[in-house]
């Protein structure tokens, strides 16, 4: 199917790159092992209670053909990581990616500090199996939560 997907191409608030691609939903393994990657500042900046800021962090490699959510308990005491910031074309979990920078929601005022612990995310080694197709995938929704 095709969608539209809006990136940065730059920095944020720099060159907004709108494009359309053909994408499908996918099923997909996740291995037995996985690893935990800390998302560490790499400068200081003030931070305002309610006011979502982008922070830059110590550059992280998430390696190809895994995904990532949040570590839900290990967060800094101003705020939490609300997503990691990847700037240019959108890449496969196929490929490798490297993030460093991060948007941050501080439930605080305060200062952050180059060096600050500001999050924790697992990263777990996943499989795309196959596409998802519309019958399969909705019958096997069906199945799945039927009762």
């Amino acid at each position: 199917m095709k969608i539209n997907i809006t990136y940065w191409k730059d920095k944020i608030g720099g060159v907004l790159i709108n494009k359309v691609i053909e994408a499908h939903n996918y099923f997909y393994k996740v291995g037995p092992a996985g690893s935990w990657q800390m998302l560490i500042s790499n400068e200081e900046k003030e931070v305002k209670a309610n006011i979502v800021t982008n922070i830059k962090i110590i550059e992280i490699t998430i390696p190809e053909e895994s995904i990532i959510f949040p570590c839900a308990v290990m967060r800094h005491a101003l705020g939490f990581v609300v997503s990691l910031i990847g700037l240019g074309e959108p890449k496969k979990i196929e490929e490798r990616r490297t993030i460093n920078e991060i948007l941050f929601y501080p439930i605080h005022n305060g200062m952050i500090h180059k060096r600050d612990l500001l999050g924790v995310i697992n990263v777990l080694y996943a499989h795309p199996e196959h596409e998802l197709l519309e019958e399969s995938g909705l019958s096997w929704l069906k199945e799945r939560y039927r009762y």
